[in-house]
């Protein structure tokens, strides 16, 4: 773990991720706010006015931008495929799967604090420019930044366990962005009730629904369990692959 600690923090990929991302979430938070500003001060015939929670802004910037969160989990793994290095990685660790647990356990803290540090930024910029259509409850708003952080550890150890299975960064990337984002939000649009009940059972459409409070098709507590069998079922597979077929 301390190995994979320095490997994290010693490329460039890292905080060049970490900045982009900070910056991207503090744009949409001032976007999300300014529009919620807007909508609220010319309501539409029959809409209903009222602040909102600055939390959402958070969630929301975070549900557009989770695979940049996913990127900088799956490179840890991509990134020593594409330039050799893994050899010396497995060199070093004969057990495979102690790899695997490595760098799922030093991801883990990383992302939760990557999470709640993104969704502050937004729910800051966001409830800045709502003005007083900003509702700053602290409880509410230590709930929806919690449940960003944990959302985005979920995605980021999720990306972690098919980075093991595809070791490519291009197809990692590509299946990440279309379990998380794309099929979900294609799915969940459908008039069709069989696709609407797959896209919430996706780590994407799990972890959507937890974060919204959606109760349909399932609860958010569900919601839960079944983002948490995504993320076990990616990292065990990603180790048994690893095992049998390592570099």
């Amino acid at each position: 773990m301390r190995s994979e600690w320095t490997k994290l923090w010693t490329v460039r990929s890292s905080g060049l991720n970490i900045l982009s991302a900070l910056i991207l979430t503090g744009l949409l938070g001032l976007q999300f706010g300014l529009g919620t500003a807007y909508d609220m001060d010319h309501p539409e015939p029959g809409q209903a006015v009222g602040p909102q929670p600055v939390g959402e802004f958070g969630i929301s910037a975070v549900l557009i931008l989770q695979v940049i969160v996913a990127a900088f989990a799956l490179l840890t793994v991509t990134s020593e495929y594409a330039t050799g290095s893994i050899r010396s990685t497995l060199q070093w660790t004969p057990v495979r799967r102690n790899v695997v647990q490595a760098k799922a356990g030093v991801l883990t803290p990383v992302l939760f604090a990557y999470g709640l540090v993104m969704a502050t930024v937004a729910a800051l910029a966001g409830g800045l420019l709502a003005g007083r259509w900003a509702d700053w409850d602290a409880r509410t708003l230590v709930i929806d930044l919690l449940s960003v952080a944990f959302y985005l550890t979920a995605a980021g150890l999720f990306a972690l366990g098919i980075a093991w299975i595809i070791r490519s960064t291009a197809g990692t990337l590509t299946a990440a962005f279309l379990l998380l984002m794309v099929l979900p939000l294609m799915l969940g649009q459908s008039g069709l009730r069989w696709l609407v009940w797959i896209a919430a059972l996706l780590p994407g459409g799990a972890g959507q629904n937890f974060l919204t409070n959606t109760t349909d098709p399932i609860s958010p507590t569900l919601s839960v369990v079944v983002l948490l069998a995504w993320v076990a079922a990616a990292l065990v597979l990603g180790s048994r692959i690893l095992s049998r077929r390592d570099a």
